[in-house]
């Protein structure tokens, strides 16, 4: 474990990923695994640093825990877009069969993985997600195909790739927005006085409980300890009706058991445990790659903290580390809770949508689609009006 280390002031150089000259066409390659040869890992690793807010989620160490158990009837697929022998691109996806048509997912999107994307190298963006709707296309398409997008950023090529499907004609699809997600993120190089004073006062009010360690975990048994406490903490403090911890679901408790020992090895797991005296009090879990850091979740005691404000200060611990650690940016991840606000933050976003090919039984799966979505929306105004006339 190491201690909160002490202030620095210096910013890694930008690096400027050279634009490489595309020699010919895109090729697909299918993986059911993740072993690469090392110039291939080498490669993906090159694109997972080039984005990083969305390439932790790419990565073979979180990639693997959705290989190694993945969700019922799904299968785990690990797209390579080569030109030639060099790997140009990734995209990770889940296949789901039915009786009249095919579902494919980013995987992870939706569930484990806060956001997910096709991973292309500079200057190859829409070649390989073009690449991407060409093999699904010519693999599904006398099938019937859905392409389920679920947490895929704004700026995703994929966007891009299925209205070019439909502006060409060659295979038209009906696509369906569904929901758009805010992505708060803090900008440390414009607000870092800001973030190495915030945890000064927070601090002293702690310190008045007991003696206060804040601790960057670097032992695998430590970082999983802290795990558990942040599953307890995390499940006392959804105990209403209907209400349960994103961690309660064994399946997700035996996901992130796995990963996290990968990712403190591959040097992206942030573990940082809050205690007083010898009692773990808080933990935020988080990744780091290159200058970025991402909060994936936070918990804490609630009936120690009492009064404090321990959510912002755990918050507030880390945004303070990553700022000493030289991180340019802090990013929040998915949801706008108002404890994200409390600093000046900018946002991004991601996107939830369907395509549907053409073939009548994903149209079929479309029409009733549309029938779940309308009764959900009469059941919600049902409620609503309830509500209001039960005010009066």
């Amino acid at each position: 474990m190491t201690p909160l280390p002490v202030a620095v002031e210096r910013r890694k150089p930008v690096i400027v990923q050279p634009v490489a000259v595309f020699s010919g066409r895109i090729t697909v390659e299918i993986k059911r695994d993740l072993d690469l040869q090392p110039t291939d890992a080498a490669a993906m690793d090159a694109l997972i640093a080039a984005r990083p807010h969305v390439g932790v989620f790419v990565s073979r160490a979180w990639l693997s825990g959705l290989f190694e158990e993945p969700t019922l009837e799904a299968e785990p697929m690990l797209i390579v877009f080569r030109d030639g022998e060099t790997l140009r691109g990734v995209a990770p996806i889940a296949v789901r069969h039915s009786r009249t048509h095919v579902r494919l997912s980013m995987l992870g999107g939706g569930a484990e993985s806060d956001r997910v994307d096709l991973l292309a190298a500079r200057g190859f963006e829409t070649a390989c997600a073009d690449a991407f709707m060409g093999w699904v296309a010519d693999t599904y398409g006398r099938r019937g195909f859905v392409i389920e997008l679920r947490d895929v950023p704004s700026e995703s090529p994929l966007w891009g790739a299925v209205h070019r499907v439909n502006d060409e004609g060659t295979g038209r699809l009906a696509f369906h927005p569904r929901d758009i997600q805010t992505l708060p993120y803090l900008d440390l190089a414009e607000s870092r006085n800001e973030s190495l004073t915030s945890l000064g006062k927070h601090r002293r009010w702690l310190e008045r409980r007991g003696r206060l360690r804040i601790e960057l975990l670097q032992d695998p048994s430590e970082a999983l300890a802290a795990f558990t406490s942040l599953t307890e903490f995390l499940h006392a403090r959804w105990t209403g009706p209907g209400q349960r911890s994103a961690l309660d679901s064994p399946r997700t408790d035996r996901f992130h058991r796995r990963v996290i020992p990968r990712l403190l090895r591959d040097g992206s797991l942030r573990m940082i445990r809050i205690s007083i005296d010898m009692r773990t009090v808080a933990v935020f879990y988080g990744m780091a790659i290159g200058d970025w850091w991402g909060y994936y979740l936070a918990g804490y005691d609630r009936k120690w903290a009492g009064r404090i404000h321990l959510g912002h200060i755990t918050l507030a611990a880390a945004v303070d580390m990553a700022a000493r650690e030289g991180a340019r940016e802090f990013d929040f991840l998915k949801g706008v809770e108002r404890v994200k606000y409390l600093w000046p933050v900018r946002e991004r976003s991601a996107v939830d949508a369907d395509a549907y090919s053409a073939h009548w039984g994903s149209q079929l799966n479309r029409a009733a689609q549309s029938g779940r979505d309308v009764a959900a929306a009469v059941v919600k105004s049902a409620r609503s009006l309830f509500s209001a006339l039960s005010a009066r």
